[in-house]
């Protein structure tokens, strides 16, 4: 009689190959032997060779047997599990009993259906079959997947349970699971009682769960508990180790408590740690946050000289370029495009950086070299480019080569954004009047874009056209063109 079983999905094929263990193929089955005698020997008729093969034979049908019965089990168990008002408790109690294997699958499948919040009942019922499933490394991975699902409320049931009940002593991983599971959810007091439970227990906390309450004091500014929790470490003998003071350094930089952070800096050197890629690039972040450019410097050096090599983003780049900027250190901005060429090749905020320092110097013959270096490595010229140069003649009232730069941005294919137009809209009070000829001939886009780096307008600053336009509400201002924005700042530099 056939045996009909029920119908799998994908799914579920992908779900039980994941849980079924399969048994390991035979290394007989798999590699080849050396005769053990010479084909000129011959046997003495005494001789007997067992018949392995057919041992072998024998012991593969009963595990694939073994195998077939436990996909099966599982199968059938799967499916009874997939109804959606399934108990897992009652389908235990019908069952009899699991298996290992079984109980196991079942917890994954609850886990992986969202349903973790009924893993500690069918680990009541199914321990209470057999005693000998209580047991540390059990409780273990069952707080581990109820604290990696948020349930921590349900982790401390089975804490409570392991111990009152049955009478185990929980291990330090099952309270660092629990104390890291309160950190997560920002619950500090609950943490900190079982903190004290391990403490009065004579469980040394790892650095890992102290450093976990640093992280999370310092998401919700809470800075004088930091150090009240460094005090508490070294009280309780668990000295804070580099990854702590790293933590420090990088927390108390993004606060912007420089002193705290450069206390904390000395205590590292002292102690001749190592600072982490990520701390000294926080530091940097800082010092050019709070434009000291003295400390900067020095750490630049610090991370230009760090092993493997390590990238800023955009965003810190022009943190350190604003710093010299204001400084008037514009020779320092090439100088952060070749160091940065060497590590990253051609990028936009890099030329942006090398012509920035020579139009920030008025240098003609910069100016022009870089575009020749561009021309020469193929490189696109970008409207940051253009606004750059133009910016520069301006200041310069060259209005000659101001205006072969527009017409270089035609030839180039730049398209022009509102930077552009702020630039050629200022131009017009030093004597340059083709503002109203280049919208005509189609110059400018009919959508309003803002694409050049801000670099540009920390270095020469925002034109009237620009510093009108911030003030207007820029709510209405989804369908404008940038003719209606000329005519917008007309009527309030006329007063209208």
């Amino acid at each position: 009689m056939e045996i009909l079983l029920p119908s799998m999905t994908i799914t579920d094929k992908i779900f039980l190959c994941k849980t079924l263990v399969l048994p390991k193929p035979s290394t007989r089955a798999l590699t080849r032997t050396k005769p053990q005698f010479s084909r000129s020997s011959k046997l003495p008729p005494s001789a007997h060779i067992p018949r392995r093969k057919t041992t072998s034979y024998k012991q593969n049908t009963v595990q694939f047997d073994d195998l077939h019965e436990n996909w099966t089990l599982k199968r059938t168990l799967l499916e009874k599990l997939k109804h959606k008002d399934s108990d897992p408790v009652r389908i235990l109690e019908e069952d009899g009993d699991w298996s290992k294997e079984l109980f196991w699958a079942v917890v994954g499948f609850l886990n992986q259906t969202s349903r973790s919040n009924q893993i500690l009942q069918v680990f009541d019922e199914w321990s209470s079959k057999d005693e000998s499933r209580v047991s540390v490394f059990n409780y273990e991975r069952i707080v581990r997947l109820l604290v990696e699902e948020g349930l921590v409320d349900i982790a401390v049931l089975a804490l409570n349970q392991m111990k009152d009940i049955w009478g185990v002593q929980p291990s330090s991983e099952i309270y660092r699971l629990i104390v890291y599971g309160f950190v997560k959810s920002d619950r500090f007091e609950d943490a900190l009682f079982h903190l004290k439970v391990m403490e009065d227990n004579e469980m040394k906390p790892h650095a890992s769960i102290y450093n976990g309450l640093i992280k999370s004091y310092a998401k919700n500014g809470l800075y004088d508990e930091m150090a009240k929790c460094v005090k508490r470490m070294e009280s309780n003998g668990c000295f804070p180790d580099q990854s702590t003071y790293n933590l420090l350094i990088r927390e108390f930089s993004l606060a912007g408590l420089i002193k705290r952070m450069e206390r904390t800096y000395r205590i590292v050197i002292s102690k001749k740690m190592d600072l982490e890629a990520s701390t000294v690039m926080a530091m940097l972040e800082a010092y050019a946050s709070f434009g000291d450019l003295e400390k900067m410097e020095k750490i630049y050096r610090t991370v230009m000289r760090l092993k493997p090599r390590v990238y800023l983003n955009d965003d810190l780049i022009r943190k350190v370029a604003a710093v010299y900027i204001e400084n008037y250190m514009f020779s320092k901005l090439d100088d952060m495009g070749i160091r940065l060429y060497s590590r990253t090749g051609n990028t936009n905020i890099m030329w942006c950086l090398r012509m920035l320092s020579h139009a920030c110097l008025l240098s003609r013959t910069g100016m022009e070299s870089i575009v020749r270096e561009m021309d020469y490595r193929k490189v696109k010229w970008s409207v940051t480019i253009a606004n750059t140069i133009l910016c520069a003649y301006a200041k310069m009232k060259d209005f000659r080569r101001f205006k072969g730069v527009i017409l270089e941005m035609e030839a180039r294919n730049v398209k022009p954004d509102i930077v552009t137009c702020g630039i050629l809209y200022d131009a017009h009070g030093f004597g340059f009047d083709e503002l109203d000829y280049r919208i005509k001939m189609g110059f400018f886009g009919d959508v309003v874009e803002l694409k050049t780096d801000p670099l540009v307008l920390v270095a020469f600053g925002k034109g009237d056209f620009l510093k009108i336009v911030e003030e207007v509400d820029h709510t209405r201002s989804q369908g404008w063109s940038y003719e209606h924005l000329i005519d917008l700042v007309k009527q309030r530099q006329q007063g209208i």
